[in-house]
């Protein structure tokens, strides 16, 4: 049996890009929820537990809208495939480490991972889904701007 999701926004991009943030911003606009997926410190999107998603779908199944924010959602078929709307932030690169080292303690493990596979796995993995999406950010402009276009956005296609 299939089960019937809300609208879904699925909203991707590299790790520190600023997603979560976006992602709180328009879910407040919106009135949704957000649904985090943990993939951020796994080198590609098998990561991803999916099972575990959809569980935690499943407790918003009376929403009006859910947001997923995370690294590989744009990769992933199942997703995509589901989401009303698509979005990448797409940051460049340098922001996006700097604002991801920046938001650990030790931002020293954060840089490791980043030269030990992080930098390709973003190649391979994330990049691309920029052209997968239905609309593509900067996550470089300010929030507020960036929430704004996004719900507009929404209602255009709605």
């Amino acid at each position: 049996m299939m089960r019937v999701l809300p609208p879904l926004l699925v909203i991707g991009g590299p790790a520190g890009s600023g997603k979560s943030s976006i992602a709180a911003a328009v879910a407040e606009l919106v009135d949704a929820p957000v649904v985090g997926l943990a993939d951020s410190a796994g080198e590609d999107q098998h990561c991803v537990d999916l099972p575990a998603l959809q569980l935690e779908l499943d407790e918003h199944e009376e929403a009006a809208m859910v947001v997923i924010e995370g690294v590989f959602p744009l990769a992933l078929n199942p997703i995509r495939w589901a989401a009303r709307w698509t979005v990448y932030v797409d940051t460049p690169l340098d922001i996006s480490l700097a604002r991801r080292a920046l938001s650990q303690d030790d931002p020293r493990s954060v840089l490791r991972a980043y030269l030990e596979g992080g930098r390709e796995a973003q190649a391979r993995w994330v990049a691309p889904c920029r052209q997968l999406a239905d609309l593509v950010v900067d996550g470089a402009d300010p929030l507020p701007e960036t929430a704004a276009r996004i719900h507009k956005f929404i209602l255009q296609r709605s």
